[in-house]
């Protein structure tokens, strides 16, 4: 079997549509990575439109949606979590409440508004989002990991929030990228690829060296204002190897070699 892996989409109904149309992601299983929401949306009820296709995959395609930090601002909201709302607050939230027709912007309008029809079904799928997905020779997860510790022993906040020292042999020099001790490919987002290389792929493979274990980050700034930004598409095989990469920006698709 092969497995598709789908980057930060952040409310781009339209790209992900196109995404999902393209044959290679129907003939595959597809793990989403996470951040559905926020971002710099288009178009009334965006976010949840994307919710909807995600759904729809999840119940009908055996997909797998994973958990990132942006769907946990929403979950973490509606369980009274005060600090998430304050961050969600701050990046990106007022946007995506607007879309959503909420009202007020404290946290107990906030919160009852999510626990309430029509948005009820919406928190409850994205509160129990797992956070990692994994076979014998790969793992998914939002962000990364940390480094020493097993996966399952994994903190949450480090798995859809990490970034320099997941990258990064140093993080305060980041020059080299950190050897992959885990010795399966790992698939993440979270960090636009804008933010980590000039190539302009879509997608940052990462290893020490040539025999290390391949990373790839394929979040490829989705609604970010990036002139490039847009939702990539990652298959590899059940061993790791990489069948394909498909781009979507601005509601076309690309092969990317």
């Amino acid at each position: 079997m092969n497995y598709t892996f789908i980057g930060d989409i952040h409310s781009a109904a339209d790209d992900l549509a196109v995404l999902l149309a393209e044959p290679t992601l129907q003939a595959s299983q597809v793990i989403f990575l996470g951040d559905y929401l926020d971002g710099m949306p288009v178009g009334e009820l965006a976010p949840l439109k994307v919710l909807d296709l995600i759904m729809a995959q999840v119940k009908n395609h055996a997909a797998v949606a994973l958990l990132g930090n942006h769907d946990d601002f929403w979950a973490q909201t509606a369980l009274g979590n005060e600090l998430a709302f304050d961050t969600w607050k701050r990046n990106g939230g007022r946007a995506t409440w607007k879309l959503l027709g909420l009202q007020g912007e404290t946290l107990p309008a906030i919160s009852q508004q999510l626990n309430q029809p029509p948005l009820l079904a919406y928190t409850k799928f994205l509160q129990q989002l797992p956070v990692t997905w994994e076979n014998e020779h790969i793992l998914a997860v939002h962000a990364g990991i940390y480094w020493g510790t097993a996966v399952k022993q994994q903190v949450k906040d480090d798995l859809i929030w990490i970034r320099d020292s997941y990258f990064f042999d140093d993080p305060a020099n980041p020059t080299n990228w950190h050897r992959n001790y885990l010795g399966k490919v790992i698939v993440t987002g979270h960090t636009p690829v804008q933010t980590l290389t000039t190539t302009k792929q879509g997608y940052v493979k990462m290893q020490a060296d040539p025999a290390d274990t391949p990373r790839y980050n394929i979040d490829s700034g989705s609604r970010s204002g990036a002139a490039n930004g847009g939702i990539f598409a990652l298959t590899l095989a059940t061993d790791g190897q990489v069948v394909s990469r498909h781009w979507v920006v601005g509601g076309q698709l690309q092969a990317v070699e």
